[in-house]
């Protein structure tokens, strides 16, 4: 009876470990995306006050903010993400900066932190 039980217990057992290495992946996942929209965020707030097209700028900085408190913490404000990432994505295409390469460069960080996003929504949700 005590193997038999040792027997139903490593299934068990094992799927207990893999979904705390998925929480650990997880977790890390989060902690990076947190990070790139920190950075994000750092970054439209500069351009916002390098003074050109300040209204899309200061928005695309509120977005980011959100983003960034968005996966601050395990629990992560979904329904806020997707509406501010949504903003985001239609915002990129029409930012403008004093140097047009600080805009390009901005619009594919932001690009690949959406694309991160989504990838870490798939996994983690």
């Amino acid at each position: 009876m005590g193997r038999f039980a040792i027997f139903l217990c490593l299934p068990i057992c094992a799927s207990l470990l893999g979904a705390c290495k998925d929480d650990v992946e997880c977790e890390k996942a989060r902690m990076e995306l947190n990070k790139t929209w920190s950075e994000l965020h750092r970054a439209a707030a500069r351009r916002k006050l390098d003074g050109v097209d300040i209204p899309a700028w200061s928005e695309v900085e509120n977005k980011t903010e959100l983003l960034e408190s968005s996966f601050m913490t395990r629990q992560v404000t979904w329904d806020s993400a997707a509406k501010a990432s949504q903003a985001i994505a239609v915002k990129l295409p029409e930012l403008h900066a004093d140097h047009e390469a600080l805009a390009a460069s901005f619009r594919s960080s932001a690009e690949t932190a959406l694309k991160q996003e989504s990838k870490f929504e798939k996994q983690c949700r």
